[in-house]
C-alpha cells in the first residue's frame, strides 16, 4: 500500500522537476565553434535574444574581479562582472545581485531595437544570483536569474522583471592575470 506521505513527496519531486529550466550544455557547446558562445535568456517566460544570436568576446579574470563583455552580430551586448576577495575559492562560483551593490555583482543586457536610429534597449540585473558553473580553456558556463529592470525604472519593483539566463561559450578567449589556472577552471 502507498503511504501519503509517499504520494506527496512524489508529487512535489515531479512539480519541482517539471518546473526545471535547465539548458543542455552539452548539446549547445557542440553546436559551437571555438570562442563562440550562446546567451540563451528569457525575460518573463520570452526569449530575449533570436536564436541566430552568436556571442564572441573575452572574459577577464583577476584576482579580486571576473568580467565579460559579449557582443552578437545584431549588436546585442551583455556584461556581467562581480569581484571580491578570493571569489574564485568556492565552486560553483555564486554571486548575489543587489541593486545597491552593482560592484559586488551586475548583469546587464541590452540589444538593438531600431537599427536605422540607432536605438537600443537595456536592462540591469536588480536582485538575483548568478552562478558559475564551469569555466576552463574548454568551456564557460554561467546562470542567472533573478529579476532585471529597463535602465529609468531601476528604483521602481513593481515594474521589474523576472529573468533566467544562461552563458555557454566553447573554449572562450581568457585573459587571467594574477591567477594560476588551477586556481580558477573547474
Amino acid at each position: 500500500m502507498i503511504k501519503p506521505r509517499n504520494i506527496i513527496i512524489t508529487l512535489i519531486c515531479t512539480t519541482l522537476l517539471a518546473c526545471d529550466s535547465s539548458v543542455n550544455t552539452e548539446a549547445v557547446l557542440a553546436s559551437l565553434k571555438e570562442r563562440e558562445g550562446k546567451i540563451l535568456i528569457k525575460i518573463d517566460g520570452k526569449e530575449y535574444y533570436p536564436k541566430s544570436s552568436i556571442f564572441k568576446g573575452e572574459l577577464t579574470v583577476l584576482d579580486g574581479f571576473f568580467r565579460t563583455s559579449l557582443f552578437d552580430q545584431f549588436e546585442s551586448n551583455v556584461v556581467i562582472a562581480f569581484g571580491g576577495e578570493k571569489w574564485y575559492e568556492t565552486k560553483p562560483i555564486k554571486k548575489q545581485v543587489f541593486i545597491d551593490n552593482q560592484v559586488a555583482a551586475s548583469v546587464m543586457i541590452g540589444k538593438l531595437i531600431n537599427k536605422e536610429k540607432q536605438l537600443g534597449e537595456g536592462f540591469l540585473m536588480t536582485e538575483g544570483e548568478i552562478t558559475v558553473m564551469s569555466i576552463s580553456e574548454e568551456k564557460f558556463i554561467m546562470r542567472f536569474e533573478g529579476k532585471l529592470g529597463k535602465f529609468d525604472v531601476q528604483r521602481e519593483p513593481e515594474k521589474w522583471n523576472v529573468v533566467e539566463g544562461w552563458v555557454i561559450i566553447k573554449k572562450p578567449s581568457i585573459v587571467l592575470q594574477g591567477l594560476k589556472t588551477e586556481q580558477v577552471y573547474f
